[in-house]
């Protein structure tokens, strides 16, 4: 059938567009031109070019989470598709809809040593929610095309999103027949392509009843994690007040910063830490979403399975501590919506309240004693100076642990994202560009091995000018490990230590960043980081810290904290 790639490619794209995909990163091949062509030619869908298929991944991620709706992803055959696969993995696990569409060979030029042709079908496995490998264009494909983007747009969007992969090969020609338009015409998506509603998971009568018998009248501990979007959050919030509860809030949940009304407590993982938990501990726990960032909290609720424990959650199974007495598997807003029972007296949410003020002033003490800059120091100059519902990208080790440990409380609102559902290091810049593109202010918090790992993006943010400004705290190596076993010479000799764990670099980055057009500078005044990250990007800040000194400064920190409380 002639043109049969380009026709099935215009169809699939013009019904991905009815169904209201909005952005496209496509990265460079062969393969994969009638599919570049039809995004291309398509009005109302945004496409990005990318060189790295990887960066593209996490760009995606991160358009998709400020957007809230599918991103598309479109490669070339062979490893271009294998790069996507530390995204795809993170987009599962973070909840994020991702439509991966990777062009491949046809089935007659696999297995016999073809170049560029690896094995394709089900190349995610179980890192996606759905996949389908379609057979090369023909009338039938053609046809079926709106009906294969609306099961795929389905799938992404059913709570829990996620991603979902259609592996499309293509036959030649590969590009239009001489004498055709070099693009294809732009149709409209036919009449019968499907719409898909998908929607919430409500508790019944029953779960609710159940819910009102375990928190009536009882001291609870909201302990929330990650939660999917504003209203859940709210909700929570709403509830919280309602029950008198006391609030441990993630970065990442929507309540840590923007004065929220209910008994939120900005130094959950000090107190944990410092015993306050043990000490005082409550009747009931109600676990929001995901597992919160610090691990003093939630070891504490794995240690503890005679405190009743309850984990409300949209979908799949969350429950990595083995501890929760029930499971609700329904939306978190529609579930907190529907409790009403009377709370617990004030008494005990005051005391954690006059907990939380006392282990502010002794870190801001201890803090203030320490010569500046330090990574705990800059995470809080950083969660402040951030403009007005800009959003603050931590990256996975440290950072998203520093703005969790030392950021202060603040009235403005604050988002904050982090690559937490595989927690790893991978794209971060990549993943901050993507929340920029969807036209958020960003500001970046990554650490050296980070930015090391996704340097190239800093190239793909010279050439796209995003307002993005990154922050890299440079502490020559993997920061984190300080804090572990694995830095104690009685364990693990320093030299391997250093040469194969820390990992030092020496690199400077602002200079990098300059070599790749993006203003890079070193700053090492508070008041000038304060100043900078306020300021519109596209930038590159450079902090170098002392990555020896980090273990001594934690356990000086958490002492003047536990002091503070008369611990």
């Amino acid at each position: 059938m002639p043109d049969a790639a380009a026709t099935f490619s215009t169809a699939l794209v013009a019904a991905l567009a009815d169904l209201g995909l909005g952005d496209v990163c496509i990265s460079p091949g062969s393969r994969n031109t009638s599919l570049t062509l039809a995004f291309a030619a398509r009005h109302g869908i945004r496409d990005w070019s990318h060189h790295d298929e990887r960066s593209a991944g996490f760009f995606a991620i991160g358009l998709a989470r400020a957007s809230g709706r599918p991103v598309a992803l479109v490669c070339t055959s062979g490893t271009a598709a294998a790069e996507y696969h530390p995204a795809v993995v993170e987009a599962l696990q973070s909840r994020t809809p991702l439509l991966v569409l990777t062009a491949d060979r046809p089935p007659e030029l696999r297995d016999v040593g073809a170049p560029q042709t690896i094995d394709q079908v089900k190349l995610y496995g179980d890192h996606v929610k759905w996949s389908h490998s379609a057979a090369p264009p023909d009338a039938a494909a053609i046809a079926a095309a709106p009906s294969l983007a609306a099961h795929a747009w389905g799938e992404a969007m059913e709570s829990p999103a996620g991603p979902v992969h259609l592996n499309l090969p293509f036959r030649e020609p590969l590009v239009p027949l001489a004498g055709a338009p070099a693009r294809p015409a732009v149709v409209t998506a036919p009449p019968r392509t499907p719409q898909v509603a998908t929607g919430v998971r409500i508790p019944d009568d029953a779960t609710v009843a159940k819910l009102d018998r375990i928190l009536a009248g009882r001291t609870a501990l909201f302990v929330v994690g990650a939660l999917a979007d504003d209203a859940a959050a709210h909700a929570v919030d709403a509830l919280a007040t309602t029950l008198g509860a006391v609030v441990f809030a993630d970065p990442q949940s929507g309540l840590r910063f923007g004065g929220h009304s209910s008994t939120i407590v900005a130094t959950a993982d000090l107190l944990a830490t410092a015993g306050a938990l043990d000490a005082d501990p409550p009747e009931v726990v109600v676990r929001w979403g995901g597992l919160p960032t610090s691990k003093p909290v939630w070891r504490w609720l794995e240690t503890r399975p005679d405190v009743t424990q309850v984990l409300i959650d949209p979908g799949g199974h969350r429950e990595p501590l083995g501890t929760a007495t029930l499971v609700v598997r329904c939306d978190v807003a529609a579930t907190a919506a529907r409790i009403s029972t009377p709370g617990a007296p004030a008494r005990w949410a005051d005391d954690w309240r006059r907990r939380d003020t006392a282990a502010r002033n002794s870190l801001e003490t201890a803090l203030g004693d320490e010569r500046f800059p330090t990574a705990p120091a800059v995470a809080r100059i950083v969660a402040a100076a951030c403009p007005q519902d800009a959003v603050l990208f931590a990256g996975s080790s440290m950072p998203i642990r520093d703005v969790d440990v030392f950021a202060d409380a603040r009235s403005l609102p604050l988002t904050v994202v982090a690559n937490r559902g595989a927690s790893g290091i991978d794209g971060s810049i990549s993943t901050a560009l993507g929340i920029a593109a969807a036209g958020r202010r960003c500001v970046a918090l990554i650490g050296d091995v980070a930015a090391l790992h996704d340097l190239g993006a800093l190239a793909t943010m010279a050439r796209l000018r995003l307002p993005l400004t990154v922050v890299v705290v440079n502490d020559d190596g993997g920061g984190i490990f300080e804090l572990l076993p694995q830095a104690d010479p009685g364990r693990i000799d320093r030299d391997v230590f250093e040469r194969h764990i820390a990992t030092p670099h020496g690199l400077d980055f602002a200079a990098i960043a300059a070599a790749l057009g993006v203003p890079g500078r070193r700053i090492d005044d508070a008041e000038e980081l304060t100043e900078a990250v306020a300021a519109n990007g596209p930038q590159l800040i450079e902090v170098r810290t002392d990555r020896r000194r980090l273990a001594d400064l934690h356990r000086k920190l958490r002492t003047a904290v536990a002091a503070g409380l008369g611990g």
